[in-house]
């Protein structure tokens, strides 16, 4: 048994820019203390000094290039070997991620609600017979409300707690077409390095002549769990997710970020399971690929 099905099975479950090559005064101030500021700290003051800035854009998840991935068994089912050619193991995959908050003037400010867009895309870079096509580009539009709290429990802090509505399609049509919408909530912690991110979601249903994958649940399931530790030079995170209605329809995702230049960083990601991407959802995939990260969860 390889390591990724034994995390799979052993797990039972339950961002486009840098916003600034240098830190805000107050921030290098404080880590000169005896009690320096925590990463996440960190990036929510960065992004509370500079989110009203208008050339400045927030990143929301990592933003990252990976020219060249490799995945060991290439889905080829949603494709017509004839009309779309053979999907090739290598291949480049890429991130891009910005938030933007639309107003904090909701209870007191201390809600603030952002609007976000996500594009993760598959390129078969290396596929000359079949002229490189982008296999595959997802896009999640997402509307979401932050409130930053300081609950403790258990040596963590719940730093901050989020509520949200996420549309996710791959923009194609007909046998191709992949969409689903869904309603999550997230619960941020973090102690000292450390941070942890609980997002359950709840799917909002389709009609059912309108649904191209009425049983993505039964892949992505109705959550997922990461961690991140992050230090002076390094950044490491770990999603897991499972489905506890189904065997082994899990996945998880294993990120290192560490110092390449002052505005982007070494990226290193392996990625196990399922609902790597939408056309995806029902196929194992298991791909590790480099590159460079011009932001990461921390």
């Amino acid at each position: 048994m390889d390591p990724g099905d034994f995390i799979l099975r052993q797990w039972l479950s339950p961002g486009l820019l840098l916003v600034g090559s240098l830190l805000p005064a107050i921030v290098i101030a404080q880590e000169k203390t005896d009690n320096p500021v925590s990463p996440l700290d960190k990036r929510l003051r960065i992004e509370q000094d500079t989110r009203y800035q208008p050339f400045v854009l927030t990143p929301h998840k990592p933003n990252y290039l990976l020219p060249l991935t490799y995945n060991s068994k290439p889905n080829q089912t949603p494709f017509d070997p004839q009309q779309d050619g053979v999907i090739e193991e290598p291949e480049v995959k890429f991130q891009i991620s910005i938030k933007m908050p639309l107003t904090d003037e909701i209870f007191d400010d201390r809600i603030t609600l952002y609007a976000a867009y996500t594009n993760q895309s598959y390129w078969q870079a290396f596929n000359d017979d079949n002229s490189q096509p982008f296999r595959e580009a997802n896009h999640e539009p997402e509307l979401f409300a932050t409130m930053q709290n300081d609950w403790q429990i258990f040596g963590f802090t719940n730093k901050l707690n989020i509520l949200g509505l996420s549309h996710q399609s791959n923009g194609q049509s007909g046998s191709k077409s992949r969409s689903w919408n869904r309603v999550y909530a997230r619960f941020i912690f973090e102690r000292g390095n450390f941070y942890l991110d609980f997002k359950p979601w709840y799917r909002v249903q389709t009609a059912e002549q309108f649904d191209d994958n009425p049983d993505i649940e039964h892949y992505l399931g109705n959550g997922e769990l990461r961690m991140a530790y992050a230090n002076q030079r390094h950044t490491v995170s770990l999603m897991l997710r499972n489905n506890l209605d189904a065997d082994n329809r899990g996945a998880l995702e294993l990120n290192w970020s560490f110092p390449m230049s002052r505005r982007a960083k070494w990226f290193i990601q392996y990625f196990d399971g399922y609902g790597e991407s939408l056309i995806d959802y029902n196929a194992r995939v298991k791909r590790i690929g480099i590159g460079i990260a011009l932001t990461d969860w921390l």
